[in-house]
């Protein structure tokens, strides 16, 4: 929003004050010839002071029109390229209808796996097995994230918000390839309250292992949607830097 300019004036007035004296003349033992008539002082009229001209707003440069969903990967890519974000990030291709996935996803609490595989950290997911059978979620399994949340926190969240605002309309188009009704900010908002729903886990967090796969202990987050528990894992660290980003993102939008 433009700010407005506050436009002041001066006006300078001045008052001059004339007096007239009289000086009688004797001439001649003669009567003083009559005095004349008193003058009256005229007030001078203000001298009027041109106005000073407003500046001149800044006149905002036209968005650039948006291109053809088809044609927008070369748009976002150009748009994301002062971010330094990875290539793989970027290059898989159809980065607006992959972005609609996920966000469709994420919407209803599900994990796009396969849309992120190439965010999948290095290495298992660890646990700590107690003397007394216990198992734990092991601490230092957290920071195989860090580097993603550090990537993430790179992002400007003013110009991630603007980059979204920007694409909504490809991204409502792409939404609607799916089968949806649902507006790109619509689903876009569900997706961060989905995510600032995960709980910030304190002290141990003890797991189970019925099958291959490990399940918490705690039924409470246990039934936690798999998107939730997925950002579970990255620890509670990086669990409130992905909140406040995205708190961050959603005061512009």
């Amino acid at each position: 929003m433009q700010k407005a300019y506050v436009i002041g004036g001066v006006i300078l007035g001045a008052v001059v004050i004339g007096a007239l004296i009289l000086v009688p003349r004797w001439m001649n033992k003669e009567a003083p010839p009559p005095s004349p008539p008193p003058t009256v002082p005229v007030a001078s009229q203000p001298v009027p002071v041109p106005e000073t001209p407003a500046p001149a707003q800044p006149v905002a440069e036209p968005e650039p029109l948006l291109p053809a969903l088809d044609d927008s990967d070369e748009f976002v890519a150009e748009a994301l390229a002062p971010m330094e974000i990875p290539e793989p990030w970027i290059g898989k291709g159809d980065l607006i209808r992959r972005l609609a996935v996920v966000i469709e996803n994420a919407a209803r609490g599900d994990y796009p796996r396969r849309q992120l595989a190439f965010l999948s950290p290095a290495g298992p997911f660890r646990v700590l097995k107690q003397e007394d059978g216990t198992l734990l979620m092991d601490p230092a399994g957290y920071a195989r994230y860090d580097g993603y949340v550090d990537m993430l926190e790179r992002m400007p969240p003013d110009q991630t918000a603007s980059l979204l605002s920007r694409v909504e309309p490809l991204l409502s188009e792409a939404l609607k390839e799916l089968g949806l009704k649902d507006a790109g900010d619509e689903l876009l908002d569900a997706a961060i309250d989905m995510v600032l729903a995960v709980p910030v886990l304190e002290g141990e967090v003890p797991l189970l292992q019925p099958n291959v796969l490990y399940e918490f202990a705690d039924p409470v987050l246990e039934s936690l949607t798999p998107l939730q528990k997925q950002i579970l894992r990255t620890g509670p660290d990086n669990v409130q830097r992905i909140q406040a980003y995205l708190r961050q993102v959603r005061e512009v939008l």
